[in-house]
């Protein structure tokens, strides 16, 4: 009798666990599901831009585009993670063609001056990676904008647009350069009119979650505004989902939901080699050239639409970011344009003197 009621309570105990762990290996096999991209992929020859390439996605994707040949620009956002990360790089990659430089996109005077120094001591720029990305409790950035909202935005729109006149000079139709905007599967759940509080004057309580979704939907606009302004001009952009990957994005999510999403990030999200692969093939692929503005996970394109973005809000959007940058006084030109002008004007008045 004792025997078989012991049976019964260790079926009652052991049942439930194998179920519960049956989910969870299938839940963890279908988010890390993953489609690789080309291993003899190359990139010799070509020069690389990554944000937010001192840690997590940012820092596996550096690894592999300098394993894989390309020279490749890391923005770091201390002036000690610049330092550390290049040693890492070169330590675990064994090349010595990867730069490092300081850009902190909490400020848009730091991003300028990255453009700036990059436009003029780099002879080419064939690739942008915006990565960088901050999920976080509502804050300011230095110019008085919601922190994500610069950071995931604002702060790749102004780098994007100071640097595309260098992505131009050497991008053709059959090898264009290229913009990876790295988003979010949830950016489906962005809004608009969210976007639209990029200063942070949101009504009511504030939900760090939206926000996020919001700040993502707007670098998916990007990418779909980029491809109609530079269609056929050798310059090509993509968004690219890289799925959900353990990074230390969710490091400031509080409280039991937080410390529940840090647990499943670490348990059954992606690793960050496994989270690049879209990345890459976005980077690499000539499969991809005739697909400009649209998103890709898994190495594969996704057809997501909303009734809301429309061309026209999707030009207002790209407005209405580039009058909030120059009101906080930042030129959406580089120096290096001022100055050729000046070259040109001191010429033609030595010319008109001569004659």
């Amino acid at each position: 009798m004792l025997e078989g009621t012991l049976s019964v309570y260790a079926f009652i105990v052991i049942f439930p666990l194998a179920v519960i762990g049956g989910l969870i290996f299938l839940i963890r096999n279908f988010i890390r599901s993953t489609e690789y991209c080309d291993a003899d992929a190359r990139f010799d020859g070509k020069t690389i831009v990554v944000t937010g390439g001192s840690s997590g996605l940012g820092r596996t994707l550096s690894v592999e585009l300098a394993k894989r040949g390309a020279r490749v620009i890391v923005a770091c956002r201390t002036k000690a993670r610049r330092d550390s990360t290049a040693y890492f790089l070169r330590s675990k990659t064994g090349s010595f063609n990867i730069r490092t430089m300081f850009m902190d996109l909490t400020s848009l005077d730091s991003v300028y001056d990255f453009c700036q120094e990059l436009v003029d001591t780099e002879d080419r720029i064939d690739a942008i990676v915006n990565n960088a990305a901050i999920l976080s409790p509502q804050d300011k950035t230095s110019d008085d904008l919601d922190i994500m909202l610069g950071v995931n935005y604002i702060g790749h729109f102004l780098l994007t647009n100071l640097l595309c006149d260098k992505l131009l000079k050497h991008g053709t139709s059959s090898s264009p350069s290229r913009i990876i905007n790295v988003v979010c599967g949830s950016l489906r759940s962005g809004h608009i009119s969210r976007i639209d509080e990029m200063e942070g004057k949101t009504e009511g309580s504030y939900n760090m979650r939206n926000v996020y979704r919001s700040s993502k939907l707007a670098l998916h606009l990007l990418t779909k505004e980029l491809a109609h302004k530079y269609v056929e001009e050798g310059v090509v952009s993509y968004s690219a989902d890289p799925g959900y990957v353990n990074t230390g994005l969710y490091k400031h999510l509080e409280g039991p939901f937080g410390k529940f999403n840090q647990t499943c990030a670490k348990a059954l999200y992606r690793t960050t080699e496994e989270g690049i692969q879209t990345i890459l093939y976005c980077l690499s692929s000539k499969d991809v050239l005739k697909q400009s503005g649209s998103l890709f996970k898994d190495c594969r394109v996704c057809d997501i639409r909303n009734s809301e973005w429309t061309e026209k809000s999707v030009k207002e959007l790209w407005d209405r970011a580039s009058e909030l940058i120059l009101s906080k006084g930042i030129k959406m030109e580089l120096g290096a344009a001022d100055d050729e002008e000046e070259a040109d004007k001191a010429d033609s008045e030595v010319a008109d003197s001569e004659q």
